[in-house]
């Protein structure tokens, strides 16, 4: 059995696309059909139901078929004994304007087709083989996907997949967008451009190409007969998913002009072209087969993202793209945010992932304060790991290839953390083992300048005592309004609250234009009143500034032999 889709882009300004799903009833003329909740890779639950309209089923001679919805997301078909075993057809428009790497878009330029947002699934059909037929404008002249192409002609768009897993999993881009592309180890890798950059001089398909070079090769090859990298480039953009063989990627249409910005693309590439290996197939247990109807556990989010995000860099620093200085400005970025970040103190790496669906992927204005980002603990989680393997002369590529042969000799099931932790043991020892489930397990601070130091590296302090509120705020021409209010910072202290307008400091209008220098210029001893709009309603309060917590001001190289020798 299969089951055939099609999909039809006729009016792109409209932002619709047409559907249709053809498969069989079973034995008792039924089917349940759903339409996914949220998309592996982004554990958010979206109800993509939401954006369907005009859903209907027809037999085979177009009549129409008892078709009731049962849940938000799922309908049942009752076409009666006389339909058992007969194909029937699903019709359905899909509204499509929302360009994100999670969900599809269609303009009159280009389209992105983001597999759980458009094709529903049927129940009991979902292991068998799947064909799509694409059709789109004329004016269009590309389309890029991972799909396996079977067009029998120059003037059919075909495509298959083994079953609905690999079939959502395998975004399509259609337009007339820029393509290149080459090869490694005779495999071929596409790149799928779309929008403008502004002029710069960065080696982009080059840079692509020693990524995946690297990466592939510390692999020890590569688990794909293709791979498609598609890029949207437009202002104001960032992010990323991966997929079993292509990537989805988002990134500023300003960022290749600074030499930071550049280098956070070849992160980003990083990060999503290793997740071939971590996540889509080196897989947390529960991930896989998806029930694509409810959140599932995903308390191992640390070894899905919390690995990927510190090997990133280090691939990137690897590979030649980044120089040792510039690699260590990344650690200290990293390690900023983590000291900035009060909720380290309330959850732990394990209970980050757990929640990731009502805490990372909702933030709201006190998240900081009570949680922390399983990409920033886990990837600094895993940069201490780096030294304890080290100690005990391993290596983190140790660890990750036995990871990888693991999944080679069970790849029909996820790793569970138990087994992480004995591959850990097996590598680094009773010691590695046990000091990292506490990383993972517990909120005890992470032991990083002592690891630091290890590696042959100095913490240098940024010497200047600031003073503040520890409030942060966004400011435009309406007003300067609080959004966030640090832990036991000043403002949290003397209830300067989110949401508050800050009228006036000391009988001084603030604006956006003075605000900053206002807040630049504080005495510590000295107490300050402010006049904020609260509710609507005009408060006045009293404050006094304190010095705000250091930060890291540059890791400096003590010995680089013993720090290479880590890096490595």
């Amino acid at each position: 059995m299969s089951i055939k889709y099609s999909l039809n882009i006729e009016n792109p300004g409209q932002h619709y696309v047409a559907v249709n799903a053809t498969f069989s009833l079973d034995s008792d003329g039924k089917a349940l059909v759903f339409m996914p909740s949220w998309s592996p890779g982004s554990y958010l639950l979206r109800e993509y139901a939401r954006f369907i309209r005009k859903l209907k089923a027809l037999d085979s001679a177009g009549n129409d078929l008892f078709l009731e919805q049962v849940d938000k997301g799922s309908w049942e078909l009752i076409g009666g004994k006389s339909l058992q075993g007969q194909e029937i057809t699903l019709s359905y428009e899909v509204y499509c304007h929302e360009l994100t790497v999670r969900t599809s878009f269609v303009n009159t330029e280009f389209a992105f087709i983001h597999g759980p947002s458009i094709f529903i699934g049927v129940e009991g059909l979902l292991e068998e083989k799947v064909t799509l037929e694409v059709s789109f404008p004329r004016a269009w002249n590309k389309i890029s996907t991972g799909l396996t192409d079977i067009s029998p002609n120059r003037d059919q768009f075909l495509f298959e997949a083994k079953n609905y897993d690999d079939f959502i999993d395998s975004p399509i881009q259609i337009g007339s967008h820029e393509t290149d592309g080459f090869k490694v180890n005779n495999i071929d890798h596409e790149l799928a451009f779309y929008g403008e950059l502004l002029p710069h001089n960065r080696k982009v398909k080059e840079d692509i190409k020693i990524i995946v070079e690297h990466i592939s090769d510390y692999m020890g090859g590569m688990p794909y007969d293709r791979y498609v990298f598609m890029s949207h480039f437009v202002q104001g953009l960032y992010g990323g998913l991966e997929h079993k063989n292509s990537t989805a990627l988002q990134f500023c249409s300003r960022g290749f002009t600074k030499d930071k910005d550049y280098l956070n693309w070849l992160c980003l590439v990083s990060h999503e072209y290793f997740h071939t290996w971590n996540v889509k197939r080196i897989r947390p247990y529960g991930f896989g087969p998806f029930d694509y109807k409810n959140q599932f556990d995903t308390s191992l989010l640390w070894l899905a993202e919390g690995l990927t995000s510190f090997m990133d860099e280090l691939f990137v620093y690897q590979c030649g793209l980044a120089s040792v200085e510039e690699y260590l400005d990344m650690q200290v970025k990293n390690l900023n945010r983590y000291f900035q970040t009060q909720g380290r103190k309330f959850h732990s790496l394990e209970t980050s992932g757990f929640n990731s669906w009502d805490v990372l992927y909702k933030p709201h204005e006190n998240s900081s304060n009570s949680s922390i980002s399983y990409y920033l603990k886990g990837g600094i989680s895993f940069f201490l790991l780096n030294v304890l393997l080290k100690e005990s002369g391993s290596s983190t590529k140790e660890f990750i290839h036995r990871l990888w042969s693991w999944y080679k000799a069970t790849p029909e099931r996820g790793i569970k953390k138990e087994e992480v932790f004995k591959i850990i043991d097996d590598c680094g020892g009773k010691k590695a083992k046990e000091e990292f489930e506490e990383y993972v397990e517990t909120t005890i601070e992470l032991p990083i300048i002592s690891s630091l130091e290890k590696m042959g590296l100095s913490v240098e302090w940024d010497s200047e005592n600031k003073i503040g509120f520890g409030f942060e705020y966004k400011s435009d021409d309406s007003g300067v309004k609080v959004t966030k209010v640090a832990l036991d910072s000043s403002a949290h202290y003397y209830a300067i609250n989110a949401g508050d307008e800050i009228v006036a400091i000391n009988d001084l209008r603030v604006s956006r234009d003075n605000i900053s220098d206002v807040l630049g210029n504080l005495n510590d001893s000295e107490t300050y009143r402010f006049l904020i709009c609260r509710l609507g309603k005009m408060t006045e309060l009293s404050a006094s500034p304190k010095v705000l917590p250091k930060k890291i001001k540059k890791l400096q190289v003590k010995d680089q032999k013993l720090l290479d020798s880590f890096l490595k």
